[in-house]
């Protein structure tokens, strides 16, 4: 028994902490304790709970469990008669404290005495105020911009959306704040380019009813205390699935390796021999003698272990399911990318692992009274139990192990049903017996069904997929892959069952996909691998096509008969099962130019219009490009992308894509009109598109300058080309024409290309050889000047006669690539022609100039010409044959190749102008033909 004084407070506590906590007490005269018949009592381990005594006046004692810093206190005040026990609970008056020590026990009844003065003129205490606020959002969405590669400014790799929050918070007036945090869903896109799962982080949901996180909790106020105390508290999440590859690890590995090194920018790099001596001394000194002495800040750790605790009465941490999918990989890297980061030799050596799953049990605890770092460790010590133990479940998903797992699973169920089922009937009777022979029996028979056909699809899903790499042809691999993920969606969304007729159709369709690639593979192949190989080329595409022809329609029958086997498996198996295939949400972020140069993604609310552009700019997330903007005119739907313009005529839907170096430039015109030339095999060719305000032409026009440095003549370095080359409204009208500086005689107008056709020039029959052909073109050429009004007509003849004749000369099995390119000076200034050679090649480069050149000097004089020849050796397995020239004077310096390229370009030298009046290539590849214009700034 302790007797607690008027205004004094007393520690004490109890020796078993394991019993029960129960305090009896009562408030009397000392001089007549022994006459007490009325006490009081309570449980010190509920926090917040409460007893009041009842005096022989009518007055009232309230003693309450509190809390204050470390420590339970219990503290007794007075109570006004009209006040009811509910109002008693949140505030009282100053009173007396009582701590009680944290080893407490409960074996001892305590009588208490203690001497209360009553205070008739004490106002009842005041109820607090009640409030609540809730906060709806729609949702949160977070991007992820890498801008650490040179080669994509701003790309998206990770887009996290979660929908349909609720935030509410509320005060009641008997003193408890109320909180509650939840939201529906959780997805996190992965737009990691060729990433083996499109989606990182997704959450299957059930019952759409259901939130995917739910956070709730209750706290009791109480006054003259820093100590949080929570009736309630918590939290529940759903099952979440995470499907990582080697590809996206190591990307968002490099995304966050500057972060890492960020504390040695501008340090010198030290020698790796003295690094490891200067960590070995630093170690040495610290750990070679034992530090004995206390830390300094002793004292402020065990203040905090003992100080600022947090009272639960019920914590609920409710299980977590996570489902880990990592596919392995090979890809191509850099060591200087991935230098001294031990992460990657980590990722490059983990097995495939295909839905291991990772249980966590529920954490739940009553009347815990804690700091919150031994919270935290309590709770991490759980969770990091329970993974250490599942260490072998996770071995056991491993890709390797899945196919015969999933066979004794199948199998494990039938047989311990078999044995099970009658076991369990024979308690019931002889009946149930027979209906448990019976149940056990068809489990076993379903599951030798299921574990055979399964097995079997699982089995030949393997070899298709490696009789599919054997036929070598990448677009039948990209299409039979794309044609997979669209039908596993398909069939994971689907409202229905699929019935036997659905996946006859799906059979059949895969059987006609691989024979008509095999047919194609047959008329494409050899002509495709001549063009790059020549003649031991056309043989390696007659072998190919030979094998894909077999393999093909091979690898279309299996798929068939594994979309026929699972549909088996699925009829005979009596789990529904349920797949999880995770879509990308349709997210599309435009891209604007910035300030500083470069773009940078524009974040802003989801537009379908963009969504479905973004669609099919990657053809349905099938293609490696970047949606940047899109407009409408009155007849197109513009698309930009990273490397394309699309224009998709609003009524047909017929689609027009090129990329951006097939454009040669843009040009804004009067009543709402944007003209788009490009290079074409006959020229260049306008493209003249309507918009219907001004603000959608500034949109446009911004879309197309963003892009402005990857055409071929963007508007920086070669003006008014559109007057000089009379392609505007009225270049078709025959009306007109041009002249240039150093141009003697108005010339005739002439599109550059317009003679290219497929009819082929006979060759002078006195030409026996190719350098014969370049001889007399030599002297045709030389004749040329720009007096006459059809010299730049006559030019681009000699220059298409030249290829066409060269086609004759080396045709068939001995076919070889060619390139011509020419410039003309109208600047009104010599310039001087410094070199010209094929850095790829099987020829010199030949210089065919006009007469307005001087061989000696190299000169080539105001309204001159000259015309640049090469050819490639023949294709075979070893060499391409591939033709590359490079062009230096004084006026520019370009880089042509025989094919589209983006290595193509021509850069001109400070005070001169330089741009391509043709572009030219063969569909096939043999030759390209090039015209350059050069000016004065």
């Amino acid at each position: 028994i302790w007797r607690i004084p008027k205004n004094n407070v007393m520690c004490f506590g109890f020796e078993d902490p394991e019993k029960p906590h129960v305090l009896k007490w009562t408030c009397v005269d000392v001089k007549n304790m022994a006459n007490t018949q009325n006490f009081a009592s309570l449980e010190v381990d509920g926090m917040g709970s409460s007893s009041i005594l009842t005096l022989m006046d009518n007055h009232q004692i309230c003693c309450q469990i509190k809390a204050e810093h470390s420590t339970k206190v219990i503290e007794f005040t007075d109570v006004k008669h009209h006040i009811l026990l509910s109002k008693a609970l949140p505030k009282y008056a100053d009173g007396f404290i009582q701590d009680i020590k944290s080893s407490m026990n409960n074996n001892v009844s305590l009588l208490h005495e203690i001497e209360v003065e009553l205070d008739d003129d004490e106002q009842s205490d005041p109820e607090f105020v009640s409030v609540k606020f809730r906060v709806d959002l729609l949702g949160i969405a977070i991007s992820v911009v890498d801008n650490i590669s040179e080669a994509i400014s701003g790309r998206e790799i990770l887009y996290l959306q979660a929908d349909s929050w609720m935030a509410e918070f509320s005060q009641s007036r008997e003193g408890y704040h109320e909180m509650e945090l939840k939201f529906m869903s959780l997805q996190v896109d992965n737009h990691v380019t060729k990433t083996a799962h499109p989606v990182l982080i997704f959450c299957p949901r059930i019952d759409e009813n259901e939130p995917f996180l739910h956070m709730s909790a209750v706290r009791r106020l109480q006054s003259h205390t820093s100590t949080y105390v929570f009736c309630y508290a918590a939290f529940r999440i759903l099952e979440i699935d995470i499907f990582l590859d080697r590809r996206t690890a190591e990307t968002v590995a490099q995304f966050l390796y500057p972060l890492k090194k960020s504390d040695r920018i501008g340090r010198e790099p030290e020698d790796p021999s003295e690094l490891v001596y200067n960590i070995t001394s630093k170690m040495a000194s610290k750990y070679a003698k034992p530090n004995r002495r206390a830390p300094r800040d002793i004292e402020k750790m065990a203040l905090t272990a003992n100080s600022g605790r947090i009272y639960f009465e019920e914590l609920h941490l409710h299980p977590v399911r996570l489902s880990l999918t990592f596919t392995q990989e090979w890809i191509e890297w850099s060591a200087a990318d991935t230098e001294g980061m031990l992460l990657f030799q980590f990722i490059r050596g983990m097995a495939s692992i295909a839905g291991a799953p990772l249980t966590f049990t529920s954490f739940v605890v009553s009347h815990a009274f804690e700091a919150p770092q031994a919270f935290g460790r309590i709770i991490g010590a759980h969770y990091s139990s329970q993974l250490t133990k599942q260490i072998f479940g996770i071995l056991g998903s491993l890709t390797v192990l899945a196919l015969p797992a999933d066979f004794l699973a199948n199998v494990g169920t039938g047989v311990r049903d078999f044995f099970y089922e009658p076991i369990n009937g024979i308690i019931h009777g002889p009946q149930q017996f027979i209906e448990g022979l019976e149940a056990g029996t068809q489990s076993l028979a379903r599951g030798l069904v299921v574990g055979v056909v399964r097995g079997a699809a699982n089995v030949t899903d393997v070899v298709n997929s490696n009789l599919a790499v054997l036929t070598d042809d990448n677009d039948f691999i990209h299409e039979r892959e794309l044609h997979r993920r669209l039908l596993t969606d398909a069939l994971s969304r689907g409202a229905t069952s699929r019935t036997i007729s659905d996946s006859l159709y799906l059979a059949g369709a895969s059987v006609a996909r691989g024979v008509k690639s095999g047919a194609m593979g047959i008329v494409e192949q050899p002509s495709r691998y001549a063009a790059r190989h020549g003649p031991v080329g056309l043989l390696k595409g007659v072998g190919k096509a030979l094998v894909g022809a077999i393999v093909k329609p091979v690898v279309g029958v299996g798929d068939a008969a594994v979309l026929m086997m699972n549909h088996v498996s699925e009829v005979t198996s009596d789990k529904d099962v349920l797949l999880k295939i995770p879509k990308r949400l349709r997210r599309a972020l435009p891209r604007v130019a910035v300030d500083y140069g470069g773009q940078s993604v524009q974040l802003v609310p989801y537009d379908d219009r963009a969504a479905k552009a973004q669609k099919i700019v990657t053809a349905g997330e099938s293609l490696d490009d970047i949606y940047i903007g899109h407009v409408s005119t009155t007849t197109h739907l513009i698309i930009a992308s990273e490397g394309y313009l699309w224009a998709i005529d609003i009524n047909s839907r017929k689609p027009w894509c090129l990329s951006w170096d097939e454009i040669s430039h843009f040009t804004m015109l009067s009543g709402g009109k944007v003209r788009i030339t490009i290079f074409s095999q006959s020229g260049l060719k306008p493209y003249i598109f309507k918009v219907d305000d001004s603000t959608t032409a500034a949109e446009f026009h911004q879309l197309l300058s963003m892009q402005v440095g990857k055409m071929g003549n963007c508007l920086s370095n070669f003006e008014n080309i559109d007057r000089i080359m009379s392609i505007g409204e009225n270049a078709n009208t025959g009306s007109g024409g041009f002249s240039l500086p150093g141009i003697k005689a108005k010339q005739v107008q002439h599109l550059f290309g317009s003679c290219n056709t497929s009819r082929r020039v006979a060759i002078n029959i006195t030409a026996k050889d190719d350098i014969e052909v370049i001889e007399q073109c030599y002297e045709r050429v030389k004749k040329l000047g720009s007096s006459k009004s059809t010299f730049f007509k006559s030019l681009d003849e000699e220059a298409w006669n030249l290829v066409s004749s060269w086609g004759q000369v080396y045709s068939g099995l001995s076919s070889r690539r060619c390139i011509t390119a020419g410039f003309i000076n109208a600047a009104g200034c010599d310039i001087q022609v410094k070199t010209s050679m094929l850095v790829e090649g099987g020829s010199p480069c030949y210089a065919i100039p006009t007469k307005e050149f001087d061989q000696e000097q190299g000169i080539l004089y105001p309204g001159g010409a000259v015309l640049f020849f090469g050819w490639g050796v023949v294709p075979s397995l070893t060499q391409n044959g591939r033709v590359f020239m490079n062009i230096e004077t004084s006026a520019f310096m370009c880089d042509l190749s025989d094919r589209k390229s983006k290595a193509t370009y021509a850069l001109a030298m400070p005070g001169f102008e330089v741009g391509f009046l043709e572009k030219s290539y063969d569909e096939s590849g043999w030759w390209a033909k090039y015209w350059l214009l050069v000016r004065k700034e």
